[in-house]
């Protein structure tokens, strides 16, 4: 039989302490009762989603293929130099430009940096009715500029603004693609500029599909061989015989257009004068001096354009004593001629700088040069 007993102060310990348990929670009942707690209002998880997501994977915005702004002139004055003294006997007008592509895109701006020159002269005295005025090699072809817009003319390199036209398009491609439109524009220049001014024009050069001049009107034949052409204008706007080919061809020209026929006529007759037409390193060649030998010739004119890094046979052509040291000045005695100019366009063409001085001879003997390559500058030799 287990012994139950248990001391009397154990019973009154656990009195106590359960007597304390019971008060406590029953206080607090009584408190919640009177005092209760604030509710608190869990948030509620929003699972709604929004699927409406823009996908913009245009990382660049598209080149805006633009109209250019007419261009500013880089130039503040043109420059005039004379050799000899007007006798009255006539003289040669050679007229360095400097271009630059913006200035071909509309033909109101090209007319107008040419026509800049010829007042000048004009304002100067220096036209009469014996003048021949003589512009530079290649002022028609950049006429292949006409209507070009901003992705075209803000390109860094001529490369790649052909290639806004397409992968494989060329040159030769732009010069067939626009040749009817630069002869229109060419021949109109340069007739209304020789009427209004009343001086004979040669009016440089431009490459063009097989020109010919038919019954005073410029034909060209589409698909034909493109040819650096020099055309005359008489001072009634006309346009006059001989247009001449250009013989002599570098590498570069040869992949371009072909070479015109070397017993070709080159002698223009003017009132008064009669001038043999040479385009640039045509003046290199022997040959073509011995064709005017015994004929009547007063004077020697060349159109000609240097770009960087031109040669020919053995010629850094970008010296310009190499043109006064092999060229016309070379060969003069042989013909009847006594006075040249040869005259050079200047100014930028995409990544190239075309920088030909344009000089002139007097008498075998009395020679001019162009200061700047920066300016326009008119070099007038008196007969």
């Amino acid at each position: 039989m287990h012994n139950l007993y248990v001391p009397p102060y154990k019973i009154l310990l656990f009195i106590v302490l359960f007597g304390i348990g019971y008060g406590s929670a029953s206080f607090l009942k009584d408190y919640e009762n009177t005092n209760p707690t604030p509710k608190q209002e869990l948030p509620k998880t929003d699972f709604s989603f929004n699927f409406d997501f823009k996908f913009d994977f245009n990382f660049s915005q598209p080149e805006v293929d633009e109209e250019i702004q007419k261009p500013n002139k880089t130039w503040s004055e043109i420059t005039i130099q004379t050799n000899g003294s007007d006798r009255k006997y006539g003289n040669l007008v050679g007229i360095q430009l400097v271009l630059k592509p913006e200035d071909y895109v509309k033909e109101e701006w090209w007319k107008e940096r040419i026509e800049e020159t010829l007042a000048k002269a004009k304002s100067s005295g220096i036209f009469d009715r014996k003048t021949i005025v003589i512009f530079p090699e290649h002022i028609g072809s950049g006429l292949v500029f006409l209507n070009e817009k901003s992705k075209f003319l803000n390109s860094d390199t001529f490369a790649e603004a052909l290639k806004t036209k397409g992968e494989n398009f060329t040159f030769s491609d732009l010069i067939y693609a626009k040749s009817e439109l630069m002869a229109e524009v060419y021949v109109r220049t340069f007739s209304s500029l020789a009427k209004d001014y009343n001086v004979p024009i040669l009016g440089g050069t431009i490459v063009l599909p097989n020109p010919k001049i038919v019954k005073g009107n410029l034909v060209l034949d589409p698909k034909g061989p493109l040819y650096n052409v020099a055309i005359p204008f008489s001072a009634d706007g006309k346009l006059m015989e001989p247009m001449v080919k250009k013989i002599i061809l570098s590498e570069e020209e040869q992949k371009l257009y072909s070479a015109g026929e070397i017993n070709q006529d080159r002698i223009w007759i003017v009132p008064g004068w009669k001038v043999a037409i040479f385009i640039g390193q045509d003046v290199f060649e022997a040959s073509l001096y011995s064709r005017l030998t015994g004929k009547p010739v007063d004077g020697l004119i060349s159109p000609a354009a240097v770009f960087p890094d031109m040669k020919w046979s053995g010629l850094d052509l970008t010296d310009v004593n190499v043109w006064k040291r092999e060229g016309m000045a070379k060969y003069i005695k042989s013909t009847r001629a006594q006075d040249l100019v040869q005259v050079f366009l200047s100014g930028h063409l995409f990544e190239n700088h075309w920088n030909g001085k344009t000089f002139n001879l007097r008498d075998f003997t009395f020679e001019d040069q162009v200061i700047s390559v920066e300016n326009p500058t008119i070099l007038n030799l008196y007969f």
